[in-house]
């Protein structure tokens, strides 16, 4: 990925990179960007494990990877840097940005982010669907309720889904497919705003 994104955008360091949770799947590549210079931004929860587990440079010698191989190895920390948040992140350029948000009521992984681009209207979410277009009551999963509750609570105007795992979806898509589901799933009198 790294390859390809620079020879997609040449010159241009790779920045950041966000972490949506601790999960393999989802950081198992933070090594290799940590070595290139990139910040890992992640939610709190993890900063201790990604500084003593995910990020320490040293040696390896069974599967070396990028980092044990940098000249920080047997020196101290690495290249990067961690930013750790607790409710949201931002970052921009003073012309786009990408905000990073802790969601609540999801029982997949509490340290989970869905990270919204507000200026393209996209939300790009992890292990939370949303299910196909007009998929039945009963494929509406309680990680995809848990997506819809936090979009309302956080009032994000989105245009588009891109999941990490699944197909990119319109919000009104998911509309149509979560929204009944959802309200179903309400407390009597309640918000629904996923806990």
């Amino acid at each position: 990925m790294i390859a390809e994104t620079k020879r997609l955008i040449p010159g241009k360091q790779i920045k950041y990179v966000v972490n949506t949770h601790h999960h393999w799947d989802h950081a198992g590549g933070l090594r290799a960007a940590y070595a290139e210079g990139a910040t890992i931004v992640t939610n709190e929860s993890n900063k201790n494990f990604y500084e003593r587990v995910i990020l320490v440079p040293q040696p390896r010698s069974l599967s070396p990877d990028r980092l044990s191989m940098t000249p920080f190895a047997t020196t101290g920390p690495g290249p990067g840097k961690l930013e750790t948040y607790r409710e949201r992140h931002a970052i921009s350029d003073g012309t786009q940005s990408i905000i990073s948000y802790n969601i609540t009521g999801f029982n997949h992984a509490q340290d989970m982010a869905i990270v919204y681009l507000p200026a393209s209207k996209i939300l790009i979410s992890a292990d939370m669907g949303p299910p196909p277009a007009g998929a039945p009551a009963t494929a509406v999963n309680a990680n995809a309720v848990a997506l819809y509750n936090n979009i309302k609570r956080l009032k994000l105007d989105v245009g588009q889904h891109v999941p990490i795992h699944g197909n990119p979806s319109s919000q009104a898509d998911f509309e149509r497919t979560v929204g009944p589901v959802a309200a179903q799933a309400r407390p009597a009198g309640g918000e629904g705003g996923g806990g």
